[in-house]
């Protein structure tokens, strides 16, 4: 039997839903919102309506893998450019974006967690939380000088809870990346 809990106890981050239900999963408790459906542990209270960085890479292809596959794009790109045809269409700059801005958002975090283990200088972490802000913001603005059209989430980049702390640029990238994904997973299983 599932518990319905209503406004205010606990409100969905993703959509926001007014209904949140909690349901046993893997054997244990979760939070689950009747609109999108999404779960998560009752202790993740973050302010961030996006999933969290291990839900939102956990497809994610090996970072030297990703490198490799956007210096690839960037080096067709580039080709098509001198050749004078015409530069990718914008749903492929966008795909380019958001998995240059996910690479930089694994690649922060990483640097912040060797940082706290003592592997990395403090200036080695701000340099790679700035690059990941500043890819972050070149998708958000992407997706605000498009109107959105090429954004799968819920929330929509100009929406003003991606602005409320720093880090939440890199939670929307976490947002759409997630989105991609499965949306990418359920084409390839349908094929």
């Amino acid at each position: 039997m599932d518990l319905v809990m209503e406004r205010p106890a606990i409100v969905c981050r993703m959509c926001p839903s007014t209904k949140t239900d909690i349901i046993a999963a893997e054997g244990r408790q979760v939070l689950r919102c009747r609109r999108c459906r999404r779960t998560w542990p009752p202790y993740d209270t973050s302010p961030s309506p996006a999933p969290g960085y291990n839900d939102a890479y956990r497809t994610a292809p090996p970072e030297h893998e990703e490198d490799e596959a956007l210096a690839g794009l960037d080096a067709a790109s580039a080709a098509a450019k001198a050749a004078g045809r015409r530069r990718p269409g914008p749903m492929a700059h966008r795909l380019l974006l958001l998995r240059r801005a996910a690479l930089a958002d694994r690649r922060a975090y990483a640097t912040e967690l060797d940082h706290l283990r003592g592997g990395a200088t403090v200036t080695q972490a701000e340099h790679a939380l700035d690059k990941a802000d500043t890819a972050a913001a070149a998708l958000r603005t992407f997706d605000v000088v498009t109107d959105g059209v090429y954004a799968a989430g819920a929330l929509r980049a100009e929406h003003p809870v991606w602005d409320d702390e720093p880090d939440l640029g890199r939670a929307y990238v976490r947002q759409e990346y997630a989105e991609w994904t499965r949306t990418e997973r359920a084409a390839f299983s349908r094929t």
